[in-house]
């Protein structure tokens, strides 16, 4: 993917896509779990951050670990 093919997400569409309520997200946000930035006063998130939080939380299929997300 190119930096400019990076689609930009929000609130809303991360709360479903994890299954956590807006202000999961927000929490998460705020406290630096997320890499998200503002734009007015509306937090976003690329989807390439989210893509590589998720990858390095994948578990192989010898680890016996359960992978948390945050």
């Amino acid at each position: 993917m190119k930096a400019g093919d990076d689609k930009i997400l929000n609130v809303e569409e991360l709360s479903k896509f994890f299954g956590v309520s807006n202000q999961t997200i927000w929490r998460w946000c705020k406290s630096g779990k997320l890499p998200a930035f503002k734009i007015g006063s509306q937090w976003k998130i690329r989807q390439s951050d989210i893509n590589k939080i998720i990858n390095q939380k994948i578990v192989k299929k010898d680890d016996r670990q359960i992978p948390t997300l945050f």
